[in-house]
């Protein structure tokens, strides 16, 4: 009873090593609240009660009984099972980046999860399981920490690492006592750590363990925060991230470099949510990287990859070669066209897209970064197109509906409005001739100009451009021409990126003076179609000619601030003072500004589908940000960083690992410290077995032992004969006489001169065989 208890009493302390060197730094990773000392006190009252019940086979059996129905009840009547799930998707959501859901279920996760480790620990160090169980727990939480760049929890690990050495040490050698091997192993540890210092030595070592950990976050576990690119960063929305409109100050700073043969809309934010002051993105919270062919068909559906079907293609369709070669520092955005039909990166570039049809890397861009696209550029301007989507909705009638998010408005726009998107539309037949109209309608009857005003807060914006100022830039034009598209029941988005212009040699040199926006429509059976409305936009060209483009204080004659519009009289509307909001008419909309126009149309219009209330906020789910200032990475919170890691550490103590491994694997160490000479003898059969096994000369099932060393004599394979030394063994094993010094030696002599002879391939079977092999896997006997 005495040596059960040692024994129980030496399990229990590799378990609390074990538990304690790997539960700390989990919790940690988890959320520092959950450093707790009572954790401690918890995992050793469990690990002293699993012990306790070990002693004896029943009094194990009644144990397990009773922890096994003491869950059931407290799962199925004590709301058990709902706290796992809590706790489960609370995780879940902690290793997607999002990380405010696990405080709430604290209490219940630290104690689950410390009684699932220290369970599972304890199962781990029993003597009967094998080493590869520990191994693996301190493998994984080791690649947690290296994964979340945790490193300065690695010396929290040192307890679970001199268990694991310890077990690695004794593992099936039942002539070494664990107590024997523990302050080695503790030693070991501790004096590696030390000695291992900041790691400066092997700087490049640590370099690439970075870099392959980047890699490895980069294509599985992408989920933090980005820099999102908004014509906010470059100077288009001087009011704020959240208001449009003011006088911009774009800067000529170079972007880019554009191989393309026409001239290109870069596309960098989609947004679908617009709430009267600007545009937000509510449809780009998911994300999924660009080679997974479990997600090939979404990509194809949201880059239109599939449109138009086959019969559909024409020249309208063919494929262009963009190239973009960065100048400055960016975004995570990449800028490509919208109908993508290959993506090649540069560099060590990790793409990604989203559901909202955005394409980026998991960092930012820097200079001399390099990627190219072949893409379909077509625009709303190409001449006959209508013909073509007027076919491809004919054959688009089993097509998915839209999402209502690209139909919706907000509940505030006044009926005038309302009355003036239909009756911009009223003699077009089609969805096409639609947008088109409202398209041109906006160049035609409004003033391209950076010289405006600061739009007033209280106002819609849309409504002020449109029924009141009808002066603006770039974001006023594709902003009113996404709101009337959709009042006239068009689905469609508001686009930021940049327009880039080849020269004749087909290169366009991009700086913050081409940021761009503008409007996608989406047509059934065709997909989306860019439509830019602002006056002076860029005509269609084949190749070298340089097209007709007006970008901010760019002075061409097509400016209207230059020239006015000769087609059409200039309108010269009279702005009034802004009411207070009042109820509205029949509609139930509110009016915000009060038209310059009379009155066009009587009815009141319902268009469909009917408007939303826009989102309360701009955040992506996942912790984007769009049209707000590029998000800073905040620094983990936790224990106080290192200076720096000793990544070396790792690759020392594995060749440690494997040099201690091997010295106690030595049949000769063995044989010296064994209890007996029939030990000793058994050690040295064992060795010569392991050399013949190594050479693929097996022992037969059955087979006598000098039938085995004469059949493999008579092979040739090697000069030393083994008949003395199966005689020797035979002795051994079919009497009952004690074991002779003197067999045992030739035994010995023998597989020393085995060893010498056999193949190379021979020798690194042997070696990892002795490594990694249990011996009771491997005993000469089991046969």
């Amino acid at each position: 009873m005495i040596q059960k208890i040692r024994t129980r009493a030496i399990h229990a302390l590799l378990a609390l090593l074990l538990t304690a060197g790997v539960l700390m730094p989990l919790l940690a990773v988890m959320d520092r609240s959950f450093l707790k000392p009572e954790v401690l006190f918890l995992s050793a009252g469990l690990i002293v009660l699993f012990e306790c019940l070990s002693l004896h086979k029943i009094a194990a059996l009644t144990g397990g009984i009773l922890a096994a129905a003491g869950a059931a009840v407290w799962g199925f009547t004590a709301g058990g099972a709902r706290c796992v799930s809590d706790v489960t998707i609370a995780i879940s959501l902690r290793i997607r980046g999002i990380d405010t859901a696990l405080p709430v279920v604290s209490g219940s996760a630290v104690i689950i999860v410390t009684v699932l480790i220290t369970l599972l620990c304890c199962f781990a160090c029993l003597k009967k399981a094998p080493y590869v169980f520990p191994l693996l727990i301190c493998f994984a939480v080791t690649v947690l920490i290296w994964l979340t760049d945790r490193t300065e929890l690695i010396p929290w690990m040192i307890p679970a690492f001199v268990s694991l050495l310890t077990i690695l040490l004794t593992s099936g050698f039942p002539e070494t006592s664990h107590m024997r091997v523990l302050p080695w192993s503790a030693a070991i540890m501790v004096l590696a750590y030390f000695l291992a210092g900041n790691g400066t030595a092997v700087l490049p070592l640590k370099n690439k363990a970075d870099e392959l950990r980047q890699t490895v976050l980069d294509h599985m576990f992408f989920t933090e925060a980005r820099d999102v690119f908004s014509l906010y960063t470059v100077g288009l929305s001087p009011q704020g991230p959240n208001q449009l409109g003011g006088k911009p100050e774009p800067t000529d700073d170079p972007v880019m470099t554009v191989y393309t043969p026409k001239t290109a809309y870069l596309r960098g934010t989609v947004y679908d949510a617009y709430d009267g002051h600007g545009w937000q993105n509510t449809a780009g919270g998911k994300r999924y990287l660009w080679q997974s062919e479990r997600m090939e068909k979404e990509r194809i559906r949201l880059f239109d990859q599939d449109l138009p079907p086959d019969d559909g293609q024409n020249t309208f369709m063919k494929e262009s070669a963009v190239s973009v070669r960065m100048l400055g520092e960016s975004t995570s955005t990449l800028f490509v066209p919208q109908r993508i039909r290959q993506f090649v990166p540069g560099g060590n570039m990790v793409p990604y897209f989203s559901n909202s049809s955005e394409l980026f890397i998991t960092r930012n861009l820097q200079a001399d970064d390099s990627y190219s696209v072949s893409a379909v550029l077509i625009t709303s301007d190409e001449p006959n197109l209508e013909n073509l989507i007027r076919i491809c909705g004919l054959h688009a009638e089993n097509s998915e509906p839209m999402p209502d998010l690209y139909y919706q408005l907000p509940s505030h726009l006044g009926p005038s409005l309302y009355q003036k998107a239909l009756s911009i539309t009223q003699d077009a037949d089609t969805p096409f001739a639609k947008a088109a109209a409202i398209r041109d309608y906006l160049t035609a009857t409004c003033e391209y100009t950076t010289d405006v005003d600061p739009h007033p807060e209280n106002q819609d914006f849309v409504t002020a451009f449109v029924m009141n100022t009808r002066k603006g830039y770039c974001t006023y034009f594709a902003s009113a021409m996404t709101v009337l598209c959709r009042m006239n029941g068009l689905p469609a988005r508001y686009v930021e990126g940049y327009l880039a212009r080849p020269d004749e040699k087909g290169e366009a040199h991009v700086t913050g003076m081409d940021a761009h926006a503008w409007t996608e429509v989406y047509f059934d059976g065709f997909g989306w179609l860019t439509f830019d409305a602002t006056p002076g936009r860029a005509k269609p060209d084949t190749g070298n000619e340089q097209p007709e483009t007006i970008l901010i204080n760019e002075k061409t004659e097509n400016d209207p601030e230059n020239k006015p519009n000769e087609d059409q009289p200039e309108p010269t509307p009279t702005p009034t003072p802004t009411p207070t909001p009042t109820p509205p008419p029949a509609t139930g909309d509110t009016e915000t500004d009060k038209p310059s126009d009379p009155p066009e149309a009587t009815p009141s219009p319902s268009p469909e589908p009917s408007p939303s209330p826009p989102p309360e906020n701009n955040h992506h789910p996942d912790g984007e940000q769009s049209g707000n200032p590029p998000a800073t990475d905040q620094g983990t919170e936790g224990f106080p960083e290192a200076d720096g890691f000793p990544w070396y550490l790792i690759p020392a103590a594995i060749i440690l690992l494997l040099m201690i491994r091997i010295m106690m694997t030595s049949p000769s160490v063995r044989a010296r410290h064994s209890r007996s000479d029939k030990k000793a003898a058994n050690i040295w059969i064992q060795e010569l077995y392991d050399l013949l096994n190594a050479e693929n000369l097996i022992r037969n099932k059955g087979e006598t032992i000098l039938a085995y060393t004469d059949r493999i004599d008579q092979t040739g394979s090697f000069s030393t004969t083994l008949r003395p030394a199966g005689e020797a063994i035979s002795v051994m094993y079919y009497s009952r006489n004690a074991a002779r010094q003197d067999n045992t030696a030739l035994i010995r002599d023998t597989a020393i001169m085995l060893r010498s002879e056999i193949s190379k391939p021979g020798k690194i079977r042997y070696w990892l065989r002795r490594i990694f092999l249990l011996v009771r896997k491997r005993e000469w006997n089991r046969l």
